[in-house]
């Protein structure tokens, strides 16, 4: 079984920011875990860390240098390198300050590792689920010591996609529906934040798709065909079928890198409250509104 733990890493970089409180906050009260690690090479500061910090339990590591005596200077590598020996040792759920929870991951802790897709990349590491000294994670590991920082998202990403292809015995894939819902590519994404997809990103989106649809469809490749047809079409349902799939899902990630500018500068309480977009809504089926009130004042307790 996968330990009920969480475990976020902040090692610099963004101001802790509202959105990362939701990430914890939501981790919280979602999944009611035995406890919240928050590695860090640093504290974070500024008032909403001052409320997210009574939640979680202070972990300080090391600052990372280099891996298998190969250097590492981006910090989104500093965070792979961590977030990796923490599964190995104590397994759990790991989760980026950006990914907010929406249903439990409870049916998925019987698994040794669990990880979702990327779709045309591989398994994204947002979101990792795993048994201490998991084969997977270890493996995993091991195959750092041929990382090239260059390589921005081989050992990250790609890496893991092959690995599971190699071994799938090891690892539980979960769909991107289940984690990453919606992609940051996928123009369906702006129903999220209450904005129409363009009509040319869509038929692109959906013209590619459907060239990967009849390939499939000619070589008779059995669930891909019905991933692959799922892809195409979603695009012509509404705000509200996208609405509707997205609360299934165990998360969202926000993809902070891509959509902090664009979306995320505008998140707080007032929008939690009044917004009609699709994350707002998610975010009141989750939250009372006496809770979206205490933390708007500073509080959790009551929330809690």
């Amino acid at each position: 079984m996968i330990p009920k733990i969480i475990h976020f890493i902040y090692v610099g970089g963004r101001p802790f920011s509202f959105v990362h409180f939701l990430a914890i906050y939501t981790a919280m009260k979602v999944n009611r875990p035995e406890r919240i690690y928050f590695h860090h090479t640093e504290e974070p500061a500024g008032e909403w860390w001052a409320l997210a910090r009574p939640l979680v339990t202070m972990n300080r590591v090391p600052p990372v240098t280099e891996v298998f005596g190969n250097p590492v200077t981006y910090l989104a590598h500093k965070a792979d390198v961590i977030r990796l020996e923490v599964l190995r040792q104590h397994g759990g759920i790991y989760l980026d300050l950006d990914v907010i929870c929406i249903n439990p991951f409870a049916p998925l802790l019987q698994h040794a590792v669990v990880m979702g897709i990327e779709p045309g990349t591989g398994l994204c590491n947002a979101v990792i689920l795993a048994q201490p000294q998991a084969p997977f994670i270890e493996r995993w590991q091991a195959h750092y010591r041929t990382f090239d920082a260059q390589q921005w998202n081989h050992h990250s990403v790609v890496l893991p996609g092959k690995m599971a292809k190699e071994t799938p015995e090891l690892i539980h894939i979960a769909d991107k529906y289940n984690f990453f819902y919606p992609t940051h590519n996928d123009p369906v994404h702006a129903y999220l934040w209450g904005v129409r997809p363009s009509l040319k990103a869509l038929a692109l989106r959906m013209g590619k798709n459907a060239l990967k649809l009849a390939a499939m469809w000619v070589a008779r490749n059995g669930d891909p065909i019905k991933r692959a047809y799922y892809q195409t079409f979603h695009g012509l349902r509404g705000n509200e079928w996208h609405y509707r799939r997205a609360r299934k899902s165990c998360s969202i990630h926000l993809w902070e890198g891509l959509w902090g500018e664009p979306y995320l500068k505008q998140l707080g309480p007032d929008y939690l409250k009044n917004s009609n977009a699709n994350f707002a809504r998610l975010m009141r089926d989750i939250l009372s509104p006496a809770e979206i009130e205490s933390i708007a004042q500073g509080r959790i307790a009551d929330a809690a």
